[in-house]
């Protein structure tokens, strides 16, 4: 999931996904729809202030932005090449979207016909942050208002390592600018801003001018004047970072909160109210102030009144997670409040039943077969069990983990790796057994992404962006294994079945076999063609090492070194990875990555001997990271940077 919003009438929700826009009934809680399914990676999304329209960017290769009619499902304008990574929104009078790329540049675009006109000036600097956020017009949508992170960016040069590259950097700075031209209104260090109803004011969290030590802190709350560009108050009561900051209707008062909730009057510049242990305040149209209780993301939001200090309800954060069920609270009291007063004892509260979907982590969920019946995948800060014939989770294990590598031992076991922290690896069994704990060395200045472990269990690899590998034999970690060669950032790793082997690809344009017990390469696999290689496998019987390479895949005899034979791939595929051998040995499974766009990703089936293309499944719309047969070879387990599992059932073809 990336963004969750609520409809202008509060009747229903849209989620993006890597698969698409699913829609949800608020009144249940329930899916109702999947927009957009096999399109592309959708990111962000928006809603017209009518409801008739939906916004959305979509990621395919072609970055898209596309306006679509609510009631027809149609797309009304669709404005190609534009990046809006970091978000976009669609202003209160319905003329403009804003958007925030991935560089960092804030552009305003004509709803009706895509022409950009306007890009936000945020002045002359060598490098600017790209995190761009709170994007938002005012209430009539005459301005436009973000918050530039800025923060300091570090080099990853090896001469230059964790060297400020940006030394001129601002903090975060709040804009205003006028969506028309783009220039800037109003700027002022801060964060967690609100515009005044009457689109007069800007409040905002603010850096608490005391602190000299350089250690920033936003706890002071600036209100400034937009038209004159005064700054007209400043309250400096709160001693912690402020999370949220609100207008009362009439605009006289501004209520915002570190834990500790305060609420302000501007023109006397006095503290009005003080509610310890509540957050998130927000007002209803007949002026009354709300807020949530001080409680974690685990727990259900509280919504509170905090006039009568009454606790009107309850909501579990399921589904969209916390902002989208504060939103939904948000609605519901909106619409309490405009309920007749003899009436709202009748209301009858809402109860949701909101259901706990898994989540996987990123780039995507590793995947891996127990038996026929069960497959193991990594969830966030987990590993679950899924009951094939059921597709639900049978049970879930290292609770709070984040899972770097899996791998099924000749007794049947699951070997997992984690890592308890930045410097710090475990490597357990099931369902929980430690077999080695140990620290990671402080001489590479960056590790790469994934730890590979044995087949047999003994060891543990993992590749520098330098291009050292190290192997722990976890029995004795304390002494790691250093195999050097390579001058590049390795991507992928493999172990031969029996464990004595490694094979690894790097940058450097070079695969490298490696003897774990004598610590020095043994072999290069030729390469034609210099590129980066990808996915290295061995084959069950041990004979062959299977790897990608620019526009084929390529088999290797795993005793000579040389080239068996090679699959070609056409030009448009970028990469095949990953690739995985069958239980048999006699097919071969890769996912293919196209040069541009991701609607035609397929993963396809060749025969090892022939090289004839057996199959291809398509039904991903984002690149597949993992790729598992069952035992029996009847079932293929794909995990997708979409976060979707999918079983592909290969009994018709093989």
């Amino acid at each position: 999931m990336e963004d969750a919003k609520l409809s202008p009438d509060g009747s229903y929700f849209a989620v993006s996904t890597g698969m698409g826009i699913w829609w949800y009934d608020v009144s249940s809680m329930s899916p109702i729809s999947l927009w957009e399914p096999g399109k592309g990676h959708v990111s962000s999304i928006d809603f017209s202030p009518d409801g008739k329209w939906i916004i959305i960017y979509t990621i395919t290769g072609i970055r898209t932005i596309k306006v679509l009619d609510i009631q027809s499902g149609e797309c009304v304008l669709q404005i190609d090449d534009h990046d809006a990574y970091n978000n976009l929104v669609c202003s209160s009078n319905g003329k403009w979207i804003a958007t925030a790329g991935m560089d960092g540049v804030v552009k305003v675009l004509d709803i009706q016909t895509g022409e950009c006109i306007a890009q936000m000036d945020r002045g002359e600097h060598k490098w600017k942050s790209n995190d761009i956020y709170d994007l938002q017009f005012s209430p009539d949508g005459e301005l436009l208002a973000a918050t530039a992170g800025n923060p300091k960016l570090y080099s990853n040069d090896k001469e230059n390592y964790n060297e400020v590259v940006n030394p001129d950097t601002e903090g975060d700075q709040i804009y205003v600018w006028c969506p028309e031209t783009g220039e800037v209104v109003l700027k002022f260090a801060g964060r967690n801003f609100a515009f005044s109803p009457d689109n007069r004011l800007l409040a905002g969290a603010c850096h608490d001018e005391t602190v000299n030590d350089g250690k920033r802190v936003d706890r002071w709350v600036s209100v400034w004047d937009i038209t004159s560009r005064e700054h007209i108050a400043q309250f400096t009561e709160h001693d912690d970072w402020i999370d949220d900051v609100a207008f009362s209707p009439c605009g006289q008062y501004v209520a915002s909160s570190d834990g500790v909730l305060r609420v302000w009057d501007i023109a006397t510049g006095s503290e009005k109210k003080v509610y310890p242990n509540f957050s998130d305040p927000f007002y209803t149209k007949d002026g009354k102030l709300y807020a949530l209780g001080f409680v974690n993301f685990s727990n259900p939001i509280e919504v509170w009144d905090m006039e009568n200090r009454e606790k009107l309800f309850e909501m579990t954060s399921g589904t969209g997670l916390y902002d989208l069920a504060r939103s939904i609270a948000i609605a519901y009291t909106q619409q309490l409040a405009n309920t007749p007063p003899n009436k709202r004892t009748e209301a009858k509260k809402p109860v949701f039943s909101i259901v706990q979907e898994p989540q996987f982590p990123w780039p995507a969920p590793k995947v891996i077969w127990v038996d026929d019946q069960t497959l193991a995948s990594s969830i966030i800060r987990g590993l679950a069990l899924w009951d094939v014939n059921k597709k639900c989770i049978r049970d879930t294990f290292f609770k709070g983990e984040w899972i770097n590598a899996i791998t099924l031992l000749p007794s049947g076991k699951l070997l997992v790796s984690y890592a308890l922290d930045e410097d710090s690896i475990c490597v357990a069994s099931m369902p929980d057994q430690l077999i080695a704990e140990f620290t990671l060395p402080d001489e590479p200045y960056e590790w790469g992404h994934h730890d590979v472990l044995a087949p047999t269990g003994e060891y543990i690899a993992k590749g520098t962006r330098e291009g050292t590998v190290y192997v722990w034999n976890l029995e004795q970690p304390e002494h790691p294994i250093l195999l050097t060669g390579h001058t590049d950032y390795i991507h992928t790793l493999a172990y031969s079945l029996d464990g004595k082997r490694l094979v690894s690809g790097a940058d450097d344009e070079t695969a490298r076999v490696w003897d774990i017990e004598l610590g020095k390469e043994i072999a290069r696999l030729p390469i034609d063609e210099p590129c980066r290689p990808m996915g290295f496998v061995y084959s069950p019987c041990g004979n062959l090492i299977a790897g990608s390479l620019k526009n084929e895949i390529r088999f290797w005899c795993a005793k000579q070194f040389t080239k068996v034979r090679s699959i070609s791939q056409p030009e448009v595929y970028q990469q095949t990875y990953p690739l995985v051998f069958s239980p048999c040995g006699q097919y071969l499974a890769g996912a293919t990555w196209w040069q541009e766009g991701w609607e035609n990703l397929a993963i396809r089936i060749w025969d090892v001997a022939t090289g004839e293309q057996i199959h291809a499944f398509q039904g991903h719309n984002s690149p597949v990271q993992s790729l598992a047969f069952s035992p029996n070879g009847t079932m293929l387990a794909s995990g997708c940077s979409n976060g979707t599992i999918f079983l592909w059932d290969l009994k018709p073809y093989l």
